[in-house]
């Protein structure tokens, strides 16, 4: 009863901050990453309320654990920058970023034009379907959605796995910080000017950044300015792995020995779609996706590894049988003692 009434209360504090907001936040649904770690934190704790106090630990520690990887991630700009020195100024911004980051990408251009009949991806689909405007076209809304979208799956699934299987929820926990561990390596030896940074570079033709203009069409103009907002703190480097795609493939991974067919061709949708939205709004070469989800194969693969590993130390010790007893017949007792 106590954990009902608490998560009823969680709910309404939930819609007061959506509809008035609170003195942490502004009101509407909080997309940055801190917001809605604390708030599925909350929610953890709320709902193991009346069990093991273990679980309330281990609820602090795995969303804990979430939140100092992706605050690595944040701040991997700084890192990238004292790491490969010699910084270069954007045109047209007061940014810089390492000159080797524009290096980086001019390989990965030319490997994919070679890769796709020397077109471009990001290149060929804004030429073919880009139009310009405040919102954009109304289809945009499906890779704005999509886009958005990497900022809270990861979460909703945690929390959804935290209340149905604690075991899942570990392992789903533990897999993603790999994989953004994985990512964080991948930035700081091979840091990439994205497609939109290249063009401002000259490397390739006019790229523009749509992003999440037309969520403007129903309604979601503050997740459109989270996402311009987010884009002066986060690594502008930060293209080799895409982590956008990784995430993507790792939920499609995750849940694919499970789930019913009409799930899995969502499972398939839901990274072409991603893969798409990047290309062509200009945040990722098709390397990056692809490097990215091999990433996300392999941090699924080393957890289970560890797993295999750690049940293996904690299976019972067996004693073998006598080989010159005859199998399935036992050795006779001495009742003497009796």
């Amino acid at each position: 009863m106590v954990r009902w009434v608490a998560m009823a209360g969680y709910a309404v504090l939930a819609f007061w901050q959506y509809r008035y907001g609170t003195p942490w936040a502004s009101k509407g649904i909080p997309l940055e990453r801190e917001q809605l770690i604390g708030w599925f934190l909350l929610g953890s704790m709320l709902w193991s309320l009346g069990r093991s106090r273990k679980e309330i630990v281990l609820a602090v520690l795995g969303w804990g654990a979430l939140a100092m990887s992706f605050i690595a991630y944040d701040y991997t700009r700084g890192a990238i920058d004292g790491w490969w020195g010699h910084l270069v100024l954007i045109p047209g911004t007061a940014s810089r970023v390492p000159v080797q980051a524009v290096h980086n990408a001019q390989r990965i251009i030319t490997a994919e034009k070679a890769l796709f009949f020397g077109h471009l991806p990001t290149e060929w689909l804004q030429a073919h379907l880009y139009q310009s405007g405040a919102w954009g076209p109304r289809w945009e809304v499906v890779p704005a959605l999509t886009y958005t979208s990497h900022f809270v799956t990861v979460y909703v699934i945690a929390f959804y796995l935290w209340m149905r299987d604690k075991h899942r929820w570990a392992t789903w926990v533990r897999t993603l910080v790999t994989l953004i561990l994985l990512g964080l390596v991948g930035y700081m030896l091979y840091p990439t000017a994205p497609p939109w940074m290249a063009s401002m570079f000259h490397l390739i033709g006019t790229v523009q950044r749509p992003g999440t203009r037309a969520l403007n069409h129903i309604h979601l103009s503050f997740a459109d300015h989270l996402w311009n907002k987010g884009n002066a703190t986060v690594n502008l480097v930060a293209a080799m792995p895409s982590l956008h795609f990784a995430f993507t493939m790792l939920t499609a991974r995750f849940f694919w020995p499970t789930a019913r067919r009409w799930q899995r061709v969502l499972l398939v949708a839901y990274p072409c779609t991603m893969m798409f939205t990047l290309a062509f709004g200009g945040e990722h070469y098709i390397f990056d996706c692809l490097v990215g989800g091999a990433l996300a194969l392999l941090a699924v693969w080393v957890n289970q590894r560890l797993e295999t590993w750690w049940a293996e130390r904690r299976l019972p010790v067996t004693v073998e049988a006598d080989p010159a007893t005859p199998e399935g017949e036992l050795d006779p007792v001495d009742h003497s003692s009796v």
